[in-house]
């Protein structure tokens, strides 16, 4: 499975992964100086023998905290770890993982830093960094120039600080080191490089500054980069910024002015000068099918010419030769193939001429072509001849340099990215004029000629390979003056008019500056100009015809000398006559020259001869004479060409000793390789040597440090060593060394040691015994060395002194006889457990409390032995102990064969010699009957101190001895200050009698106590209501020992009391009396009004609009403004007349002694204070009140019946339009009492099912007035109330909560009859159910409505819903929702009564309607009103719009039903057509229509015959 590329590197935002290599020293003080923050991955390679292992880990762990690990195959990088390569290995990094190959047996450093170098670069691009420390040959060079051409940062350690300067100064040399410092200096920069980097990666650079710097580079370096992306630019020009520590361009242009060499290193920054072998496979087996064609139509002996344009360090120049000799094969000596390589980089045309490229960068040619055309150079590849000799690399400026003519192929690949439109343009140009007709022009994968599509035809477009097209265009005039070129692209139209006047006269002509250089021609160039292989200067003598050579010599000489313009003799080329004509042009700062070849008729006059004359002779003399010099200018031409090759041999017998000399520098290479190898195990021998050196000091030391006698014997018994005290028991001296045991002068305890050693030789097993020297114990300890293999190497005694040991064990012994005595004798229970707590000893004690038999608990822990909670308990203390340290106490209860002790247990832990914790030691005692009486008191002392009532204990004389908390709380008295007061005369308030004292005292003395309610005096001053208990305590004489007396503070019991009361009789909210006290105050003022036979008023008073409020704003707002009304109500009424909330926003008042006039002006005060603005928590809200008057006793004489009828006269004003008052009529208790009738009947009817279903037909209007469906309405005749309207009825059911049984009821009778018409084969059409506003507001009630019509298993569409408009008018989303859900369910839905209510149109567009239904009001005035008539026609027009169906009611008249006929109303029902129609009447109806049905449709069929 393919790794994910990068995933620890993403995740670490690893800015940059450095790569190291060089000697240990140089190393080590780099990582030293390394920052453990710095997110980088380093990667160490050094060279080393294949054969050698390394230690390079160990020793660089030990300078550095970041992790040092050996490299492995697959290894991710992260940062803050140094890999280290490992010898024989080349390492590549790929797809974010390090990969390790195994090296090839050939002479060359390993492992390859370039090789690693390379493919970072490729993999990481700009994070890659590159380090050269120190170190010997020139390995690295190539890998920093890739990583420098990626983008990344390279670094060469200074030559005087490296203890080997080969490869920093190749690198230095190579000028592909961006920064050259110590290996300190290197790693304290990293850090400031990456984060600068990222710093000034955000910044843009100013367009002034910009034209500054390149005008630099131009006239400094003459290298124009005008023509070059600004993007491009700009990223170069910031890495430069960043090395270098220039925070902005002005800085850095300070820093260019200062060290003019960074103009170089800028450059070379500019031009990447990087390419591949074989880059694109795609691409170039697009170029090989092309490279065919070329060979294919070229006959053998001809030119086949390539310009590889850009080819930098040379790989794709060789690629394409490759490709060549390939498709040419062995007919390849029959052609003359000449590619012309070139670049601007003079360092890596070096490069490409050498043609030696190390193995990583060969990878993708294939293995056979390298055998045919490479030869192995140590590490490295070297071009063969057959490729050098065919292939030129020169210097050449695409911008400004002429081209190579007359091309089959010119590759440019990779460098028109970097120019801009109008430069691109131009070079496109310029290789279209250098290309044959059907020459290939091979682009990079980014690049195009959309810039001269014109010129060139696509033959493959994905591969960018493309061919000319078209006639030779003019060569765009070259200029390194940037505004010379744009003046040259505006006056276009002077190379339209040259162009003319060539082709019109005839003639050839070449501009050339004042050395002969072509600069620009036109005409028939190739008749005149031969342009020579591989020579990038076009002069015109050297590239003329040799017939008009000498003569074009000479009159460019004359016309140098005169400055006049020269006109030659006729002469004849090939088979016409031409004359040549040299004119002087003066540019602004620079001479030029034209050249015209105009071919001219030689004119021939028939004469007779003319005789021969002086002029004759000397005219031929000349002639004769001017054809000589023509014979010595050829012959000079001839030389100066025999020049030229000379040179040319010289060259390349210059290149082959260098290709000698770099033999010999890479032979150096290896020998320094090698001798730094010699030098690293050096270095590594002589770290190995110290260390054993110091161990060996380190053993010497430990052995003479240790206090007992040591000897090592080797296998032949002889001594090798021994220490002090052996030394000075046994009397050693070191010419005892190497001597045979039985040769020393040893104790006799030792006289059977050789048999040890024998033994120990033969086993290897060792051997321990006893033994007495001078009145001391000493244990003798015989141990064998024994080496890897097994074998027993030496033999090591030991001699230690136990004297003191055993002396210890002997005491020792002693006192555990007596601790054991001890511990079977207590009564304390005593055991102890190992650190795992199972039981190693127990005392008999503790064996018979837990009923534990002899030894059984032994390595059994508490939870074998005992209860879980108390083995629980017990294990808790052993840990505790173990945790703190220290002996922990702890209490716990026990059930032990059903009885329930108490013990206290003490746990400790025994600690050893050296500290270490060693057993549990655990102490337990049962204090059961202690901890009863404990308890008892405590118990005795909780109650008395945490009572909640005052206690205080006195003594006969009721001197006060003890009080509690509660009682210091009541009285202000602390303990100290009431503690031997009289308590009668501490607390007295003087607010009783002394008699009250006495009596008190006397029931006391009586009975023993005496209880009763008491005010009394606290420390302050303050009084309080006490309730006082007093009892007597008498000893066991029965003679008074003490009294108690126990009382509390009631003052919160009484003003509770008088909270209750309040809260009972008023409202909470607004401290009105509520209900309970009105209606108490109401029969008070009635029974005064009687006696007093006076009138009262009293009003009903309701807030209008309030609940809006509350479901808006909320209850916090409702409440707030309840409040500020009830306010406003006690100040409009009288100070005796009573106020009250009745609950809601329902008040009451009282208002007594009070007339008609006089209830007028308060109700009206009433009305006008309430609809005030109200600021609620600053909101402006807004009320009114309806209120409703009644008087006693004109309304009635009891309070019931008066409320009844202020309420009813309340609703009345709500009706009439609400802020308004409203006096009680008799007439309005007659509408109560029939509403309160009808909603009584209304509920027997629906429990009897005394109701009605009937049904009004609906007939088409425009089908024969056909009927199509029927409205179901309700109707009720009560057996007392007789015929109730549904006008009547249904508002009662609505306010009552009675209209869903209604509904439903409807719902289940239709359904019913509908099932029923069904199940007799009656056809049926849509029945209309009117459905109240109340019902749609229910959640959910069009899935009841639909689990209605499944539980009958009838069609949907069996029923349409009517609704009014005025359910649309609250805007519900229940209303909307469910008629949605009903809809989409097939249900039908028509809206009942439209135009008379809500009548907005955004319903229309967001309901699912199905149809509109004309009220009756418009209907009856058809053909009479005008008014009515535009009213329905607009209603029928809106409906046809939306593709609604229209449906009028209420038609009474034949003019009503042919009007609306005429306006195309789809149905209508009304009297006209058929009154309402009880059950049997419809069914009736429906049997007729299906019956006219059938008939019509057997005449239909008649007729058809």
């Amino acid at each position: 499975m393919k790794p994910q590329r990068r995933p620890i590197l993403k995740k670490l935002i690893l800015l940059g992964s450095a790569r190291l290599l060089g000697g240990l020293e140089a190393i080590t003080q780099f990582i030293n100086h390394l920052s453990i923050d710095t997110p980088c991955a380093y990667v160490v390679l050094q060279h080393l023998s294949p054969t050698y292992r390394s230690m390079m880990v160990e020793i660089l762990s030990r300078e550095t905290l970041l992790r040092v690990q050996d490299a492995e195959h697959g290894t991710i990088p992260q940062a803050g770890h140094i890999y280290v390569v490992p010898a024989n290995f080349n390492a590549h990094f790929k797809e974010g993982r390090i990969a390790l190959v195994t090296a090839q047996p050939e002479i060359s450093p390993k492992p390859s830093v370039n090789q690693f170098l390379i493919s970072l670069a490729a993999e990481e691009g700009e994070s890659a960094i590159g380090i050269v420390l120190s170190g010997t040959g020139s390995d690295g060079v190539a890998g920093l120039r890739a990583i420098q051409a990626a983008g990344g940062y390279t670094f060469a350690q200074k030559p005087e600080t490296a203890k080997y300067d080969g490869m920093p100064c190749s690198a230095i040399e190579a000028g592909v080191a961006d920064h050259i410092l110590s290996p300190e200096d290197i790693a304290l920069k990293l850090p400031q490089l990456l984060e600068g980097s990222k710093q000034e990666l955000e910044k843009t650079l100013p367009a002034d500054l910009l034209s500054v710097l390149l005008e630099k580079v131009r006239s400094h370096l003459q290298h124009d980069f005008s023509g070059y992306k600004v993007g491009t630019l700009i990223r170069r020009i910031r890495r430069r910024e960043v090395a270098t520590g220039s925070k902005d361009l002005a800085a850095y242009i300070q820093w260019v002015d200062a060290h003019p060499q960074e103009l170089e290193l800028l450059v070379r920054d500019i031009l990447i000068s990087v390419t591949a072998f074989f880059r694109d496979k795609d691409a170039f087996e697009a170029l090989k099918r092309a490279i065919a064609e070329i060979c294919n139509r070229k006959p053998a002996g001809s030119e086949i010419r390539i310009w590889t344009a850009g080819c930098a360090t040379g790989e794709e120049a060789y690629s394409i030769a490759m490709l060549f000799s390939e498709a040419l094969g062995n007919n390849l000596h029959l052609y003359k193939l000449q590619i012309f390589a070139t670049d601007i980089d003079e360092e890596a045309l070096n490069v490409a001429r050498r043609g030696v490229y190390p193995a990583g960068s060969m990878a993708e040619v294939p293995t056979e072509l390298i055998e045919r055309y490479f030869q192995p150079v140590n590490r490295a590849f070297e071009a063969g001849k057959l490729l050098r000799d065919l292939i030129i690399f020169a210097r050449h400026n695409l911008v400004s340099d002429p081209p190579f003519l007359r091309q089959d192929l010119i590759t440019c690949r990779n460098v028109l990215i970097y120019f801009d439109a109008s430069l691109q343009a131009k070079v496109l140009q310029t290789f279209h004029f250098g290309l044959l007709q059907d020459g290939y022009l091979f682009l990079g994968h980014s690049e195009s000629v959309a810039h001269a599509e014109q010129m060139f035809i696509p033959v493959n477009r994905p591969e960018r390979l493309f061919r000319k097209t078209g006639a030779g265009t003019p060569l765009p005039v070259v200029s390194s003056n940037p505004r010379k070129n744009s003046v040259a692209r505006s006056d276009l139209k002077q190379t339209f008019i040259l162009d003319g006047l060539v082709n019109h006269f005839g003639l050839t002509v070449a501009l050339c500056d004042s050395d002969g250089n072509v600069i620009h021609s036109a005409g028939k160039v190739e008749e005149y100009l031969q342009f020579p292989v591989g020579n990038t200067r076009l002069v015109i003598g050297q590239i003329v015809s040799a017939s008009l050579r000498g003569e074009l010599l000479s009159l460019t000489h004359k016309l140098n000398k005169s400055g006049k313009a020269q006109r030659g003799r006729l002469r004849k080329h090939d088979t016409a006559h031409v004359r040549m004509y040299v004119e002087p042009i003066k540019d602004t700062n620079n001479q030029m020259m034209l050249v015209i070849f105009a071919p001219e008729k030689k004119v021939t006059i028939d004469a007779e001869p003319v005789p021969s004359t002086p002029n004759r002779e000397l005219e031929d003399e000349l002639v004769a004479t001017r054809e000589h010099l023509q014979t010595l200018v050829e012959e000079m031409a001839t030389a100066n060409e025999e020049m030229q090759a000379l040179n040319e041999e010289a060259q390349a017998s210059n290149e082959e000793l260098q290709a000698t000399n770099e033999e010999m520098e890479a032979a150096n290479e290896e020998l320094q390789a090698t001798n730094e190898e010699l030098v690293s195990l050096n270095e590594e021998m002589n770290v190995k040597t110290a260390e054993m050196s110091r161990l060996s000091e380190e053993y010497a030391h430990l052995y003479d440090s240790l206090q007992f006698p040591i000897m090592v014997f080797d296998s032949s018994f002889q001594l090798t060593r021994f220490n002090g005290p052996a030394a000075r028991l046994f009397d050693l001296r070191p010419t005892a060394l190497r001597q045979h045991l039985s040769s020393l002068r040893l104790p006799k305890v030792f006289h059977d040691l050789e048999q040890s050693f024998v033994a120990i030789l033969a086993h290897g097993d060792r051997e321990e015994k006893i033994v007495n020297i001078d009145g001391r114990t000493l244990n003798l300890m015989v141990d064998p060395g024994i080496n890897k293999a097994g074998d027993v190497t030496n033999i090591v005694v030991i001699l230690m002194d136990v004297t003191d040991i055993t002396q210890a064990q002997a005491e020792l012994k002693q006192s555990q006889e007596h601790l054991h005595a001890l511990m079977e004798n207590t009564s304390i229970l005593f055991a102890m457990k190992d650190l795992r707590g199972s039981y190693v000893y127990a005392n008999r004690r503790f064996i018979d409390f837990f009923h534990l038999t002899d030894f059984d608990f032994l390595g059994r822990s508490d939870f074998d032995l005992m209860s879980r909670e108390l083995a629980s308990m017990l294990w808790e203390g052993d840990l505790k102990a173990l945790r703190e340290g220290k002996a922990v106490q702890l209490e716990s209860v026990a059930t032990i064969n059903e009885t329930i002790y108490h013990l206290r247990t003490n746990h400790q832990v025994l600690l050893d010699a050296r500290g270490n914790p060693s057993v549990f030691i655990m102490e337990a005692e049962d204090i059961s009957a202690l901890k009863a009486a404990d308890e008892q008191l405590r118990i005795t002392a909780q109650v008395f101190e945490h009572a909640g009532e005052a206690i205080a204990v006195t003594d006969s004389q009721a001197e006060i001895q003890s009080v509690n908390y509660a009682f210091t709380g009541v009285t202000g008295y602390t303990k100290e200050e009431a503690i031997g007061q009289h308590i009668e005369k501490l607390l007295q308030s003087g607010q009783h009698p002394q008699t009250f004292y006495e009596s008190m005292w006397q029931s006391v003395n009586d009975s023993g106590f005496w209880q009763g309610e008491i005010r009394n005096k606290r420390k302050n001053g303050d009084l309080y209501p006490a309730w006082l208990t007093i009892n007597q305590i008498k000893d066991n004489n029965g003679h008074v020992e003490h009294f108690v007396a126990v009382f509390s503070d009631i003052t919160a019991i009484r003003a509770n009391e008088r909270k209750a009361e309040f809260l009972a009789s008023h409202d909470v909210l607004t401290k009105l009396p509520n209900r309970t006290l009105f209606q108490d105050r109401l029969r008070q003022a009635l029974l005064f009004a009687r006696r007093k036979n006076q009138r009262i008023a009293l009003l009903f008073i309701d807030l209008d609009n309030f609940k809006s409020i509350n479901d808006t704003l909320g209850h916090d707002y409702g409440d707030a403004l309840l409040k500020e009304a009830a306010l406003r109500l006690r100040e409009v009424v009288r100070g005796h007349d009573t106020v009250a909330r009745m609950g809601g926003d329902e008040f009451t008042a009282i208002l007594t002694n009070c007339d008609e006039e006089a209830a007028t002006q308060i109700a009206s005060r009433i009305i006008n204070d309430l609809a005030m603005s109200y600021n609620v928590m600053r909101h402006q809200l807004f009320v009114s009140a309806s209120i409703g008057i009644a008087f006693y006793p004109e309304d009635s004489n009891n309070s019931t019946d008066l409320i009844k009828a202020a309420d009813s006269a309340m609703y009345v004003a709500k009706e009439g339009g609400r802020n308004r008052f409203e006096f009680f009529k008799q007439e309005m208790h007659i509408r109560l009492l029939r509403k309160s009738t009808i909603e009584s009947g209304l509920r027997n009817a629906l429990a009897k099912n005394l109701l009605e279903v009937v049904y009004q037909p609906k007939f088409s209007i425009t089908h024969s007035k056909q009927l199509v469906g029927a409205e179901a309405l309700l109707r009720w005749k009560d057996p007392d109330l007789g015929v109730v309207s549904p006008q009547e009825f249904i508002p009662i059911a609505e306010s009552s909560g009675l209209i869903g049984q209604v509904t439903e009821y409807v719902l289940d009778s239709v359904c019913t009859q509908i099932s029923q018409w069904e199940q007799s084969g009656i056809k049926t059409f849509s029945i209309a159910v009117n459905i109240s506003a109340r019902d749609l507001l229910v959640p959910g009630f069009a899935y009841k409505l639909i689990q209605v019509i499944e539980q009958y298993q009838l069609r949907t569409g069996a029923i349409m819903l009517e609704i009014t408009e005025g359910s649309l008018l609250d805007n519900n989303a229940n209303v909307f929702d469910n008629l949605k859900v009903a809809s989409e369910n097939g249900i039908a839905i028509s809206i009942d009564d439209f135009g008379t209510g809500y009548s907005s149109l955004s319903y229309l567009k967001r309901l699912p309607l199905s149809e509109l239904k004309i009220d009756k009001s418009f209907v009856d005035g058809l053909g009479q009103d005008k008014e009515d008539e535009a009213i329905t026609l607009a209603i029928i027009s809106l409906a046809s719009a939306l593709g609604l169906k229209t449906i009028a009611e209420g038609v009474e008249t034949q003019a009503q039903l042919a009007w609306l006929e005429q306006q195309g109303c789809h149905m209508a029902q009304g009297y006209l057509l058929s009154k309402p129609l009880p059950l049997s009447e419809f069914e009736d109806l429906l049997a007729r229509t299906a019956s006219s049905c059938c008939i019509a449709s057997s005449e239909m069929k008649m007729e058809g015959r």
